[in-house]
């Protein structure tokens, strides 16, 4: 029974040293080896860095495992950070920095710091601070033409805050900042460094609340806007059609008037013009009720009138 014992402990001990003489590396990491605290090194004194699969290594070696995908830190924390700008608004901002570890600096990345992440977020936090405390952009130049035909340049004063400029010119912000990190992290912590990104700004309550103000009075101003543009439209297309439908109106009275001329005309040449209207005259008498005319200048006084019944 004991050697039972005895073999079994013999087999457990031989299934952990087994264990402990592989490491699985996964891909998107590398891995460094690390003897009694000592980073393992290869014949020609470079640190002995373990790519993507399966390695074999004493089982008393420490891994240390590196990630080398782009990862993504907030530069804000959990909350927003907040900075003056020069124009003396307290704005609040959400950031967030974009790096990849680089597998012939991990050395760097490993001993040269013992936090190298939040050494890094604190570095490229002033950073970006103090570029957006002083953020400028320079004047822009527009051309403008002279009385003789020649061009001058007219430099224009940018007028806008702080806030609205930056707000702009967001892209050119993360530019300026990404570039100046990457002057600044040289080799210092082993890492590529992808982007800055300055993801949302947030102006003070009082800004927001007279830029909500003006937003909502410029949606007003382009709801009547839109709303007279209609109804100018629409009275237009009526005003339109009233005209089309009078035109076609005096074409068919004018088409009408040329037939009845044409037939008057066939009538007088035939020389029964005269049969013609007093028939047509006496059917029209012949349907009145009561006739009115207009009495002899001679017999009667000139505005005199007599009533004659059919």
């Amino acid at each position: 029974m004991f050697t039972y014992g005895i073999l079994i402990g013999v087999l457990l001990l031989v299934a952990i040293v087994a264990a402990k003489s592989f490491v699985n590396v996964p891909e998107g990491e590398v891995a460094v080896l690390c003897r009694f605290g000592k980073a393992v090194r290869s014949a020609s004194g470079q640190l002995l860095v373990l790519s993507a699969g399966l390695h074999n290594k004493q089982p008393w070696d420490h891994v240390l495992r590196v990630s080398i995908k782009e990862q993504s830190v907030e530069l804000s924390g959990d909350d927003d950070r907040t900075v003056m700008t020069n124009d003396g608004i307290v704005i609040r901002y959400q950031s967030a920095l974009r790096f990849a570890a680089v597998v012939d600096q991990l050395e760097h990345h490993l001993f040269g710091l013992a936090r190298p992440i939040p050494h890094m977020v604190g570095t490229f936090t002033c950073v970006l601070r103090n570029e957006i405390a002083n953020f400028q952009t320079p004047s822009q130049g527009t051309l403008l033409r002279g009385t003789n035909g020649s061009t001058v340049e007219q430099l224009i004063d940018d007028s806008l805050g702080a806030y609205a400029l930056i707000r702009r010119e967001r892209k050119t912000l993360n530019q300026r900042v990404t570039e100046f990190g990457k002057k600044l992290i040289g080799d210092h912590f082993g890492v590529r460094l992808e982007a800055i990104d300055v993801m949302n700004f947030e102006p003070p309550d009082e800004l927001r609340e007279a830029l909500n103000t003006v937003v909502q009075a410029k949606s007003d101003v382009d709801t009547a806007l839109f709303r007279a543009e209609g109804e100018c439209q629409q009275r237009l297309i009526a005003a339109a059609k009233g005209v089309a439908i009078a035109t076609e109106r005096a074409r068919a009275i004018e088409v009408e008037m040329s037939e009845l001329g044409a037939k008057l005309r066939e009538l007088d040449e035939a020389n029964v013009l005269t049969e013609y209207v007093a028939r047509r005259r006496a059917e029209v008498l012949s349907e009145a009720r009561h006739v009115y005319v207009r009495g002899n200048s001679e017999s009667k006084t000139s505005h005199e009138q007599q009533k004659v019944n059919p």
